[in-house]
């Protein structure tokens, strides 16, 4: 039986075939900026009650989830495309948006550690409260590792062009979700970084779509309802923080969510603009049908989803199946 060629990051090439994934990647150098220079006074926590405090912490704690995971997804994807000789703004653009999550990671670790230091890692809860916040927290984490274990092996499972398209419906969330919080935020940190965000997810959604259609032209018709499936994956792997978590994949306490609506309304009222979840069901519609035309333009099918009242191609997933949808 031949062997596989597992490749190699040499010669490697600058070839350019997509000059809009080359222009989005250029993008990245004008638009940099660094967390390190935010108001970072805005966010001590003298300035917060300890539920104020516990709850900016939580939901902070739950974004870092989907950014900690993002930057090695995407730096995994960057060395994948490098090994097998992807053309050169592919391999540079997956790196800068690895960077793009180690910098959303880092704000979430700065404001935590402000606001409730050691949260949520080292962090011993006093109240109920936070008990709650730091369980809910916590199993999020543990399903986490569930969902890694699944991704690592995705390599040498699915192909690369399947693996890659399935970025592309992250960012149609999280773009659109992240400019609510920053504009619904009255804290100067919040806002700020948001802001800053938003534009980094707005860049990182043109590049994988320029990525998608480049991948479809050699992608065959069951790949691209294969592509459907990743898209009903990524709903679920980010429902947690873009809707209500979903029991497909996530296994979580019994009063998680009592706890985590609790925990965002006091987080929303203490200046961190986390919208509620009709909010967010809203956005998230809004986000895919404004791009839906364009994905089935490339002969994928939109899937179903009946959570948030989209119509498209149904698409069985099954309690416990593997989710190796792409995070933030």
């Amino acid at each position: 039986m031949e062997e596989k060629d597992p490749g190699n990051v040499f010669p490697g090439n600058w070839d350019v075939v997509s000059e809009t994934l080359l222009r989005t990647y250029e993008l990245w150098f004008p638009q940099n900026w660094s967390p390190v220079d935010l108001p970072w006074e805005a966010c001590d926590a003298k300035n917060f009650s300890s539920d104020e405090a516990v709850a900016q912490a939580y939901w902070l704690s739950k974004l870092a989830l989907f950014e900690k995971s993002g930057i090695g997804a995407f730096g995994s994807a960057a060395v994948q495309a490098a090994t097998h000789n992807f053309e050169d703004p592919t391999k540079k653009f997956l790196s800068a948006v690895a960077f793009d999550e180690c910098r959303h990671d880092e704000v979430c670790r700065r404001a935590c550690s402000r606001v409730c230091p050691n949260f949520p890692y080292k962090f011993k809860p006093k109240t109920t409260l936070e008990e709650k916040a730091h369980a809910n927290i916590m199993a999020l984490y543990d399903n986490g590792a569930r969902y890694w274990s699944a991704f690592n092996q995705a390599w040498g499972k699915y192909p690369l062009e399947l693996i890659f398209s399935s970025f592309f419906f992250a960012e149609i969330g999280a773009q659109l979700i992240f400019k609510e919080v920053g504009e619904r935020s009255t804290n100067k940190v919040y806002a700020g970084a948001f802001k800053n965000i938003t534009r980094d997810e707005s860049r990182q959604l043109t590049g994988t779509l320029a990525m998608l259609e480049r991948l479809a032209e050699r992608m065959s018709k069951e790949e691209k309802s294969m592509i459907s499936r990743q898209l009903k994956h990524g709903f679920i792997y980010l429902s947690p923080l873009l809707f209500k978590p979903m029991n497909d994949f996530w296994k979580l306490p019994g009063d998680f969510f009592e706890y985590d609506q609790k925990l965002e309304e006091i987080a929303a009222k203490s200046g961190l603009g986390v919208p509620k979840v009709e909010d967010r069901s809203e956005a998230w519609m809004k986000a895919i049908t404004r791009h839906r035309s364009k994905i089935e333009e490339l002969g994928i099918p939109v899937p179903e989803i009946k959570e948030i009242g989209l119509a498209g191609l149904e698409v069985s997933v099954k309690k416990g199946d593997e989710i190796i949808a792409t995070p933030l």
